[in-house]
């Protein structure tokens, strides 16, 4: 990482949306031009604070996702709205569900399968 052009002025955005990020925008704004005290004193404390939990690791590479779980549960959503037919297989025959999958020609959504993708990203966005 390239050194800091100015190593003691710091940028910090807080998340609106974050309850604990709104009181402590809203403390640090109380402070006027004393920001930099308040945070040095905070920062102080909370390390040498026996009662404060310790700092936790800071995670080298971003935790691994889990793409089966969310491929579940994105066929649980579309189940849940109807775009799956539930099929009926013959165990005598020996058929499982990866049996009866047929690929769309030349890889093409039809109106149904896109709306099923838009609702399913609604869905995720909670809306």
């Amino acid at each position: 990482m390239p050194e800091k052009r100015i190593p003691y002025r710091f940028t910090i955005g807080f998340n609106p949306g974050d309850p604990a990020h709104q009181v402590v925008a809203g403390l640090l704004n109380q402070q006027g031009r004393r920001k930099a005290q308040f945070l040095v004193n905070a920062v102080l404390h909370y390390i040498h604070c026996p009662e404060t939990p310790d700092l936790p690791e800071i995670q080298a590479a971003p935790a691994q996702v889990d793409l089966n779980g969310i491929a579940e549960q994105i066929v649980g959503i579309l189940k849940d709205q109807g775009y799956f037919k539930e099929a009926v297989f013959s165990a005598s025959k020996g058929q499982t569900p990866d049996d009866s999958m047929e690929p769309l020609p030349d890889g093409i959504l039809d109106a149904v399968g896109m709306a099923a993708i838009s609702d399913s990203l609604a869905a995720f966005r909670g809306k």
